[in-house]
């Protein structure tokens, strides 16, 4: 059993982990982590600590135990990833499961053919005490089209570096959604390189508590022409909580027509909870419509104070002003 720094110097797994200046504003303390001797996870999972939910796969520490699949997706599992070819349109739920105090690798790749369109959900669980690093990458051929929601809900005391790099050709379509909760410290980065005429619409929400330190980074790039792109993320926070909303979108030189949005909207219901907002724009083109902004709040007392008058209990009026916070994360998943 050895840190995850020597793992690290050995494998070369990952590929972002911040340098420690890097990571400094973000007071994300990462390096804490990689001092730390985890040991290789033994597989041996308690399968009734399971949701019930019939996935199409279930992933336990980087092995297949469950494969239920259409015929038009093929699954080709090798040591270090699980790779999905899909030729036709699809929904499909992979639920991946990481056991308790040890540390796991995995890796996952997908692959859309031309004009194929696919429902992908993803949900992270478990992790007790444990170090998870995951590495998902997708390639959507011309006109393909891919809906993807990822929630990750791991025990309190996880740590998840999750990493996401989506490939898009032309006139292909990207509709993202992470749900970020649980877990001691969770870093979730996504790359998407844009080609002519393709789109992607990225969503994002936070939820964090205790001392909860919640990473969502971004980074975008235009590639070609007439390239869209929408970053959108909301964090809500309690207590002593850290999010961060980090994102690029950079427009390449010789680039026209791009459009490209960022924002990010934070709501702390504690005043010792932290937000770090870094919107960035990396633009080398003149011909490009774009916008970003960040906005940090609390919960509007007048709005509280005239739910209360209305007979409606404290409690519940938080709880319906934080929804409606909510509600635009919210409104484009199913």
């Amino acid at each position: 059993m050895y840190s995850l720094r020597e793992h690290i110097q050995n494998s070369g797994h990952f590929n972002h982990v911040p340098h420690k200046s890097e990571e400094a504003w973000r007071l994300a303390d990462l390096h804490r982590y990689l001092d730390t001797a985890y040991p290789l996870a033994s597989h041996d999972v308690d399968r009734r600590s399971l949701p019930d939910d019939n996935p199409n796969i279930e992933i336990i520490d980087n092995q297949a135990i469950t494969v239920d699949l259409p015929e038009s997706i093929h699954l080709k599992q090798t040591k270090k990833q699980l790779e999905l070819n899909c030729f036709e349109d699809a929904d499909l739920y992979i639920d991946i499961h990481y056991s308790k105090a040890c540390y796991v690798e995995s890796g996952l790749h997908i692959l859309l053919q031309s004009g194929v369109r696919i429902t992908l959900f993803i949900s992270f669980s478990g992790a007790e005490g444990a170090f998870a690093s995951e590495k998902i990458g997708i390639k959507l051929e011309p006109d393909a089209t891919l809906i993807q929601t990822q929630r990750v809900d791991l025990e309190s005391t996880a740590v998840l570096i999750l990493q996401t790099h989506v490939y898009q050709g032309e006139k292909s379509r990207l509709e993202h959604f992470s749900l970020l909760r649980h877990g001691e410290y969770l870093h979730s980065i996504l790359d998407t390189d844009l080609h002519y005429k393709s789109n992607c619409h990225i969503n994002a929400l936070l939820l964090s508590e205790a001392r909860q330190k919640n990473i969502f980074a971004c980074k975008v790039r235009h590639l070609s022409d007439k390239a869209y792109s929408h970053i959108l993320s909301k964090q809500v926070l309690k207590d002593e909580s850290t999010c961060v909303f980090d994102a690029r979108s950079t427009i390449e030189k010789g680039t026209k027509a791009s459009e490209v949005l960022q924002a990010s909207h934070a709501l702390l219901l504690d005043t010792k909870a932290q937000i770090h907002s870094k919107p960035h724009l990396e633009i080398y083109s003149d011909d490009l419509t774009a916008s970003h902004g960040s906005t940090v709040g609390e919960l509007d007392e007048e709005a509280l104070s005239y739910l209360c008058s209305r007979g409606i209990p404290k409690d519940k009026a938080k709880q319906m002003l934080i929804r409606a916070f909510v509600n635009e994360s919210l409104e484009h998943i199913s």
